[in-house]
């Protein structure tokens, strides 16, 4: 591992804006290696990593690469901030902490393997509390001290049944399995203290406004009450979600594997609209959703970035990346990496 500076090609590149945009030009910064992750932004720094195992740090005022650093693998899931710090997973199993400063290395987390059971990662990290959670591909739960990277717990989750990103809020951790089962874990001691379910495998949980909202390949979005673990609503969309939810103003919006995004009521799980864009351009939703200003931020597994009217569901404008996008918002600015291009969009 080794801290390290490559140069990167600044380009400015124009595009037709929407009614929605500014108009202004959008920055597009282009690496050698493809960006793998999602997009944090902390402070001025916009963090992402890549399929060759760096991580970097650009100014997102000017551009210019601020750090870079080298691990084993290639990063995974969206690096987390924790005071001061970003945690990020790379495929080799490993959780890294660096200072968002100037890139010094903090800590790391190393999976201890055991015979043939994999400890390698299929996604990111989240931060609860003082804790990061993760879970690697042996099934298990991680939590370990965001200060020093020391292990705290683990939950047996079961091999194959869990490998995505838990959620968290509310004093409380979300796991859910790829079984279709919704762990309720006590962050203190990584016990289980309740849950759920759904009739096919689990996306990383969502907490707003004290409820948890998740989404299954069983098309299915649902809203639970975290107190008393009451549940508030279930409800079927036309195909297999594959994205987490994005809830914000009152809306609670999902992708699918089939192209399709649809857009529920938070507080009645009632289908507002669906926005069908398997016929533009293939492939489904993936990754994150982010909704602004009153815009809905998508991006396919083709490559194709589409913005929506949160209203109508109607496309507003798309963008093509290359490949699998990344979507991440900050103050306004909507930030999407692709291939091996970080675009700025205003």
């Amino acid at each position: 591992m080794k801290k390290i500076l490559l140069a990167l090609l600044v380009l400015i590149l124009t595009v037709s804006a929407a009614s929605a945009f500014s108009g202004r030009s959008r920055e597009v910064i282009s690496l050698q290696s493809g960006i793998t992750s999602g997009v944090t932004i902390s402070g001025n720094a916009i963090l992402f990593g890549t399929e060759t195992g760096d991580i970097y740090a650009i100014d997102k005022n000017s551009g210019r690469m601020l750090w870079g650093y080298r691990v084993a693998g290639t990063i995974k899931g969206t690096p987390a901030i924790s005071g001061g710090n970003v945690i990020f997973a790379d495929g080799e199993g490993v959780v890294t902490c660096l200072r968002v400063s100037d890139g010094a290395f903090i800590w790391q987390n190393l999976p201890i393997t055991s015979g043939s059971v994999s400890s390698t990662m299929n996604d990111g990290v989240t931060v609860g509390g003082e804790m990061i959670l993760f879970t690697r591909d042996d099934g298990n739960l991680y939590a370990v001290d965001a200060k020093n990277g020391s292990n705290l717990w683990t939950f047996a989750g079961g091999v194959q049944r869990v490998r995505n990103a838990p959620g968290y809020g509310e004093n409380t951790i979300f796991l859910g399995g790829y079984d279709g089962k919704l762990d309720f874990i006590a962050p203190n001691n990584g016990k289980r203290i309740g849950g759920g379910g759904a009739g096919g495998a689990i996306n990383t949980p969502v907490v707003v406004n004290g409820n948890v909202y998740f989404s299954a390949w069983d098309g299915s979005v649902q809203s639970v009450k975290i107190k008393g673990i009451v549940p508030q609503w279930h409800t079927k969309v036309s195909d297999v979600v594959t994205t987490a939810p994005a809830v914000s103003n009152n809306h609670v919006v999902v992708g699918t594997g089939r192209g399709t995004v649809a857009a529920l009521d938070a507080k009645s799980g009632r289908i507002l609209w669906e926005s069908d864009l398997s016929g533009a351009s293939g492939g489904e939703i993936s990754d994150n959703i982010v909704i602004s200003g009153g815009l809905v931020f998508v991006g396919n597994s083709s490559g194709t970035i589409y913005v929506l009217d949160g209203n109508t569901g109607a496309v507003r404008f798309n963008l093509n990346t290359g490949t699998y996008p990344h979507i991440a918002e900050d103050n306004g600015t909507i930030y999407v990496t692709g291939g091996h291009s970080l675009y700025v969009l205003q």
